[in-house]
């Protein structure tokens, strides 16, 4: 297992760069794909999964969205499998994929014995997905994933997508339009016996910091132990503007047919915090 490499708090910026290499969390990590499930297992919060009766919420929903079952569907970024379940009991044929190993191998344990067959899960990266041997009617990609490219990036991710739909296939995207703080940087600090980082008990320092001028966001957390080391990681987003949305999809090959206000029937608008996003592959 890697070791924790020394930080002086010195070196540390104070607004952190988006997207550098050299701090973004690696999801395919064996380490931190083994404690990220159990963020995503933990139903104590809505962190990493959601709670499975808010996930329960959602299908219900997506139903309505979605071509009726038993229809292919493309769960991009399924973690532990939440969704994608619930989606084949339901009836649909699902596919899931995701880069972390550990997720793919508990979704792959659980999945109920009357959805085999008809559900299955791949490890995979979305921005080098290849079009499947025969095009899904759907696919999904729920909780903030597509935030979590560039901005450069995010069409060819949507391309990659489109690519895997049949012609008028239908694609759900759920977006942030900001994050829950107000623009600026925000700090806090706990003692904790675990985190992402570490299975040892330690000193959790962290920060948001939301530029809304760049529409990014970028979560840093660092965990000093009692030997003097420390291990350091950071998700960033850039949070596709409200009035650019039709724009970004166009250019990954999508044409959005509605907007809703976050997972309700009302329409989106500029005010929402987060929206879902439903379009179809262009010709």
């Amino acid at each position: 297992m890697p070791r924790a490499p020394r930080i002086r708090p010195s070196a540390l910026s104070e607004w952190p760069v988006p997207f550098d290499p050299a701090w973004e969390l690696d999801w395919s990590r064996p380490d931190y794909g083994r404690r990220l499930l159990r963020e995503h297992l933990d139903q104590s919060h809505d962190g990493a999964s959601r709670r499975l009766a808010l996930v329960d919420q959602h299908v219900r929903r997506l139903r309505k969205l979605l071509p009726s079952p038993p229809a292919t569907l493309l769960d991009a970024g399924s973690g532990p499998g939440l969704y994608a379940t619930r989606l084949a009991v339901a009836g649909f044929d699902v596919t899931g994929i995701d880069v972390n190993p550990a997720a793919i191998r508990h979704a792959r344990a659980e999945a109920p014995k009357d959805t085999r067959g008809r559900l299955r899960f791949h490890r995979a990266e979305l921005a080098a997905l290849e079009p499947p041997p025969t095009p899904y009617d759907a696919a999904i990609l729920v909780y903030y994933v597509l935030e979590a490219f560039p901005a450069r990036e995010q069409p060819r991710v949507l391309r990659r997508i489109a690519a895997s739909l049949g012609p008028g296939g239908i694609a759900i995207v759920e977006m942030r339009l900001r994050p829950d703080q107000l623009p600026g940087r925000i700090c806090w600090w706990d003692i904790v016996d675990s985190s992402v980082l570490s299975d040892r008990r330690h000193l959790l320092l962290g920060d948001g910091t939301y530029d809304r001028a760049r529409n990014t966001y970028v979560l840093r957390e660092i965990a000093v132990f009692d030997d003097g080391t420390a291990a350091g990681q950071q998700t960033s987003a850039w949070l596709c503007p409200f009035d650019r949305i039709p724009s970004l999809f166009r250019r990954g090959g999508l044409e959005v047919t509605e907007v809703f206000d976050g997972w309700s029937s009302d329409r989106g608008n500029q005010l929402s915090e987060s929206v879902i996003v439903v379009s179809r592959r262009l010709p």
